[in-house]
């Protein structure tokens, strides 16, 4: 990225003359003028397009006896189909607000999902939540591919996520309820390889680069959430001794099974043409031969604990190292999140019983203070060498 301290070194080389560096400084100026007014017209935009959507489903609300059910889904499905007209003209035929229309499209794809729970509601369908957060989640997809859309592709991994815990947990006996949600962090961090995995292949369309990354991101977000909850012995102590439902053994399986496919597919073919390629996807294959050894085989909780603890470490710097070779803030700042926060949790682990608990909390906000200012410190020298956030 250009920016004025380099600008500064060009004008003292002598590379530039100083009509030209004023030039460039006036440049950056309006470029971040721009930028910022994108991010306050999208961030009213979307304001405005929710308020919108939740004002058609509170008139419905408020006057569900007086409607029929014709009525409630024609202006149900009239609102959606209406942010999607609306969002299309704006964005695409006149391009006039492409922002605005971005923002009405993506209403368009949250009205969508209120219509299929509201109209299953109103016809006293029975069908199971999970199946309705599917339906929402197949109905949003075409909208992903044709707008090539960011923050469609976030709705869908969000509902993919919710959808696989809904299907999953359904229906389970008592007996081995504890059993299957115990075991959650198992089956999130499958999920979210698979999920990362999937993004990879998107890198075969640039056009779908965007979504691809969104897909990545969030894939990275699950996966490092669940093995930092695998990184507590206590969580393998509660671990009941009882086996899991057939419906989540057979989903870790499914899952699993797509996971290491696709990640072995995208280790040898390298969608994304990328130099991490082998390192990403091999880290990939070895958390779910990972997840599945602690699945089925009965390990020492104290050293099971350690080992992710071990595997969380080794990621954080993956991704900071990545981040680095990329110049991708982003993933910086996911590294960098993560090493406070298991710092932190370890700096509890550790020295609680140590320490007095004044010198615990002395130690520990002196740690959190310079801790943060160095963290920061780094992340603004990162954030000026980078040139641009390139898909992760």
């Amino acid at each position: 990225m250009i920016d004025k301290q380099l600008i500064d070194r060009w004008l003292a080389s002598g590379t530039i003359t100083q009509a030209q560096a004023g030039t460039m400084l006036a440049d950056l100026a309006a470029d971040k003028t721009e930028r910022s007014s994108n991010k306050l017209v999208v961030a009213i935009s979307t304001i405005g397009s929710l308020s919108i959507g939740i004002s058609a489903i509170l008139f419905v609300a408020a006057n569900w006896a007086a409607l029929s059910n014709g009525m409630k889904v024609f202006i149900l499905m009239g609102s959606t189909m209406g942010a999607h007209f609306a969002g299309y003209k704006l964005q695409y035929e006149s391009q006039t607000f492409p922002k605005v229309g971005a923002s009405l499209i993506f209403l368009g794809a949250l009205l969508f999902g209120a219509t299929v729970f509201l109209v299953a509601q109103i016809y006293n369908v029975n069908a199971n939540n999970h199946t309705l957060v599917l339906i929402w989640l197949v109905g949003v997809l075409p909208l992903v591919y044709a707008f090539s859309s960011s923050p469609i592709a976030g709705l869908s991994a969000f509902l993919f996520y919710l959808w696989i815990g809904l299907y999953i947990f359904r229906g389970l006996e008592s007996t081995r309820a504890f059993a299957d949600v115990a075991r959650w962090p198992i089956l999130y961090l499958v999920s979210g390889v698979l999920l990362f995995a999937i993004g990879t292949w998107h890198y075969v369309s640039e056009r779908l680069a965007d979504v691809a990354r969104t897909y990545r991101l969030a894939g990275i977000k699950v996966a490092m959430l669940s093995l930092f909850v695998l990184t507590f012995k206590w969580f393998f102590k509660l671990s009941p001794n009882t086996e899991t439902s057939d419906q989540f053994t057979g989903g870790l399986l499914i899952f699993s099974v797509l996971a290491l496919f696709l990640a072995l597919g995208a280790l040898y073919a390298n969608p994304t043409k990328s130099s991490t390629n082998t390192l990403e996807h091999g880290l990939c294959l070895g958390l779910v031969v990972a997840a599945l050894t602690v699945f089925w085989v009965k390990t020492p909780p104290d050293l099971t604990a350690i080992l992710f603890n071990l595997i969380v470490i080794g990621l954080i710097f993956v991704l900071l190292y990545v981040g680095y070779n990329r110049e991708d803030m982003k993933l910086v700042n996911i590294g960098m999140s993560w090493l406070g926060v298991l710092v932190l949790v370890r700096y509890f682990d550790f020295f609680w019983e140590l320490l007095p608990r004044s010198l615990f909390f002395l130690a520990g906000g002196l740690i959190l203070v310079f801790g943060g200012m160095a963290l920061e410190k780094k992340r603004r020298e990162l954030r000026t060498q980078f040139s641009a956030q390139p898909a992760a």
